[in-house]
């Protein structure tokens, strides 16, 4: 069915949209507008906690493939908010 698969690929683009947000707020890859690298965690937590967020109100609403990407996404990115905010 297109519809489905618009709406899987619009959705898909919107977590992985939100990820690189967070990424860039990590410092783990440049900002893509200044091309930059800049850190700030808090703004990471947001993008983070925003994530998690669309994660509990889709929760039983998203195929496997959306459900495996989300949990990948936000496994990688809190591994990586925790070794940051660890760091002095």
């Amino acid at each position: 069915d297109a519809k489905v698969n618009e709406e899987e690929l619009s959705f898909l683009s919107l977590i992985y949209s939100l990820s690189q947000a967070a990424w860039s707020w990590l410092g783990k890859q440049a900002h893509p507008t200044s091309n930059q690298i800049q850190k700030d965690l808090v703004q990471a937590k947001s993008m983070i906690d925003m994530l998690r967020m669309l994660q509990k109100k889709t929760q039983g609403n998203l195929n496997s493939k959306e459900q495996q990407m989300l949990e990948g996404i936000l496994a990688d990115l809190e591994l990586n908010y925790v070794e940051e905010s660890s760091k002095k």
